[in-house]
């Protein structure tokens, strides 16, 4: 549909052409305009010059108003709501529901949005079901991004202890740097004139590749043609659950890989166990304290505790010799529980309690990258599943992790016997 602009220049090349015929008459016939004529040749020009002016005025309104909306999609990650709440169907919504046989859907990654994300999960009471995941009940245009890492947050909790989530257009192996020693000043001061002594950082370089992972849900074709179901968020609840799933295993194993330096080492007889504080010291209580003051300072403020479900149902139930719990529940519904006021988050892919295992992961969780190529890729087909009558979408994703800093994290590993 044309604009309003581009009417008001098409009217205005029509006033053109009309003072062109005008002024070539008089030249084909040797003669001056008449009066008539100019008169009629000069309110053309004046009103092409005035249509100009406002088809101008009208684009330049248009293009800021498509600045403000891009930089709105920017900073929120959904799309601007129209007068009256009502949006037409998404870009997304259609695809799902019309594409042809080779019709792909590439989700681009909206910058911030992993971050907004998170903080609207990690800010909502109560489970994500219950939520309304946009105003329409549906996902917004250039939201689907925004709201897929929505479900992946929440469906994981190992990235809401706050990994860093790096977006890439290319899954190129990226360099990254990692430090294993931190550079330190003296503890003497040094006087005008003396040797600075020298102190350096221990750096090298980690590689951070990806690695593609692809997984397809079937619909049945009636949910596909009824339009009062809501495809497009079925889609990104399966599509955003199984990317948390995905990247919480990978960054497990990038986690377990990368962070090396034990904090502390359970003592004899706690190799399935915490042991007793009750009955032994360096025991129960004692070895999350150990685990928790094992971790640099600078660290510990934004750390967070990581251990699959069923360890975390064993430290629930560590007391300390006063008898109370080393477990403290949050005051708020759907928030974590805290150790040492630190939240503590459950990755179903850590170890449990065993011989020499590493159960319990302690510090701060930037310095786990978590990396993702080229967005999300859709792709739909009728014919996968033809003899079941079911539309059949394919999802896409590359994904990889790396720990850069081996300081950040550290772990609880049990003993031998």
């Amino acid at each position: 549909m044309a604009s309003i602009a581009d009417k008001l220049m098409e009217r205005r090349a029509a006033l053109i052409t009309q003072a062109q015929e005008i002024a070539q008459k008089g030249v084909t016939e040797g003669r001056d305009l008449s009066v008539e004529e100019q008169t009629s040749f000069d309110q053309m020009i004046a009103e092409a010059q005035a249509l100009h002016q406002r088809a101008q005025a009208i684009k330049e309104g248009e293009d800021r108003g498509r600045e403000l909306e891009e930089s709105f999609r920017s900073a929120t990650g959904r799309e601007v709501q129209r007068e009256g709440g009502e949006q037409g169907e998404s870009r997304f919504a259609k695809w799902a529901r019309e594409a042809r046989i080779g019709d792909g859907f590439d989700i681009a990654a909206v910058k911030g949005a992993e971050n907004r994300a998170m903080r609207r999960v990690t800010g909502v009471t109560g489970g994500t079901e219950s939520r309304a995941m946009s105003a329409s009940g549906g996902v917004a245009q250039d939201g689907v991004y925004g709201q897929l890492w929505e479900y992946a947050i929440a469906g994981s909790q190992l990235l809401q202890a706050g990994v860093d989530i790096i977006n890439t257009t290319d899954g190129n192996t990226l360099p990254m740097p990692r430090v294993t020693a931190h550079a330190q000043t003296p503890d003497a001061a040094v006087a005008a004139n003396g040797a600075i002594p020298t102190s350096d950082a221990v750096l090298d370089t980690v590689p951070l590749s990806v690695a593609k992972y692809p997984y397809i849900t079937l619909v049945p074709t009636e949910l596909v043609q009824d339009v009062s179901f809501d495809l497009e968020g079925y889609i990104a609840k399966a599509a955003g659950r199984e990317l948390g799933r995905r990247v919480a295993k990978v960054a497990s194993a990038a986690a377990v890989a990368g962070f090396t330096t034990p904090g502390v080492v359970g003592p004899t007889g706690t190799a399935t166990s915490f042991g007793n504080q009750s009955t032994s010291a360096n025991t129960g209580a004692d070895l999350f304290i150990d685990l928790f003051h094992s971790v640099l300072p600078e660290y510990r403020t934004t750390a967070a505790w990581v251990m699959a479900d069923p360890t975390l149902a064993s430290v629930r139930k560590i007391k300390t010799t006063t008898g109370d719990y080393v477990w403290e529940k949050a005051l708020t519904a759907g928030d974590p529980g805290t150790i040492e006021a630190r939240s503590v988050y459950v990755d179903p892919f850590m170890a449990t309690p065993a011989a020499n295992a590493k159960s319990v992961f302690f510090g701060d969780w930037s310095a786990l990258k978590v990396r993702i190529a080229g967005g999300l890729r859709f792709e739909r087909s009728n014919e996968y599943a033809f003899g079941n009558d079911q539309v059949a979408y394919r999802v896409i994703v590359r994904t990889g992790a790396v720990a850069v800093d081996a300081n950040a994290v550290k772990f609880l590993q049990h003993s031998a016997t």
